[in-house]
């Protein structure tokens, strides 16, 4: 993969406003207002093109997240947002809306002593058997203050990620490896008055796939069928379920021995 500076000019058929987009089957061009333009091509190249006086950990940010997530469909990856750790039986992905805690699962399973494979960005495929792989990122975390004060970190430790937000960075190089791990369960997140795993139908599960990949507006313009067939092919060779817990620190421990036990059990 390459990463360069250069002069980006969106198409005339990119959305206006904040965040506009375009795809094609090879390209994606993505602007954001307080970093610039990033075009990604062949699932090889990513511009930057940033606005004078930009913030390069911001431009990180987005290089390792939008301009990552579409370079990888270009690959042919499955991108999921979602937040993976790797268990003895293989690797546990955690999928929810944006502020679910799926970082924070992720940091308290690390905690723990199961490796990161990957934090936001979750990189699918579908081995020559057809069986849904895990290919892991980089060795660092994403949490909000709450949740790194909650597993015991100190917050002036742990740097800022960029100057929108007060996420912290956190590393998480035990046991990190490059080599591609067996998925075996992707967790959905959501509110419960009481931790509880429900696994899900194979056609809920092919829902909650396609809602959480990431860039899906990106995908929708392209609107390649194989999308949808990498996400039946995880939905065949993984279990999908929908993990309910209380929105409390204090329940974290709880939460992550109920899916210790899950993914120790034969359930798919």
């Amino acid at each position: 993969m390459e990463i360069h500076s250069g002069r980006v000019e969106l198409p005339p058929e990119a959305e206006s406003g904040p965040g506009c987009v375009y795809a094609t089957a090879e390209e994606a061009y993505l602007s954001f207002g307080p970093a610039g333009r990033f075009l990604i091509r062949g699932g090889r190249e990513i511009v930057a093109d940033p606005v004078p006086g930009a913030d390069e950990r911001v431009l990180r940010t987005v290089i390792l997240g939008p301009a990552l997530g579409a370079l990888l469909y270009q690959r042919g990856r499955l991108p999921l947002h979602a937040s993976a750790v790797a268990l003895p039986g293989g690797v546990a992905a955690f999928v929810g809306e944006k502020g679910e805690g799926k970082s924070t699962m992720a940091a308290a399973m690390y905690s723990r002593g199961y490796p990161l494979v990957a934090d936001d960005v979750t990189a699918l495929d579908l081995d020559g058997a057809g069986r849904p792989t895990v290919f892991p990122a980089y060795p660092q975390l994403r949490l909000w203050p709450g949740a790194a004060v909650s597993l015991g970190d100190d917050l002036a430790r742990l740097p800022r990620l960029d100057s929108l937000s007060d996420k912290r960075g956190r590393q998480a190089l035990r046991e990190f490896s490059p080599v591609p791990r067996p998925l075996r369960r992707v967790y959905v997140l959501c509110r419960g008055e009481h931790p509880e795993i429900e696994h899900l139908r194979p056609q809920e599960a092919l829902v909650e796939l396609v809602r959480y990949t990431y860039g899906r507006r990106l995908l929708q313009m392209v609107n390649s069928p194989r999308h949808f067939l990498k996400c039946a092919g995880v939905v065949n060779g993984a279990s999908v379920c929908r993990l309910r817990r209380p929105h409390s620190f204090a329940t974290l421990s709880e939460v992550v021995r109920l899916v210790e036990e899950d993914c120790a059990d034969g359930h798919g």
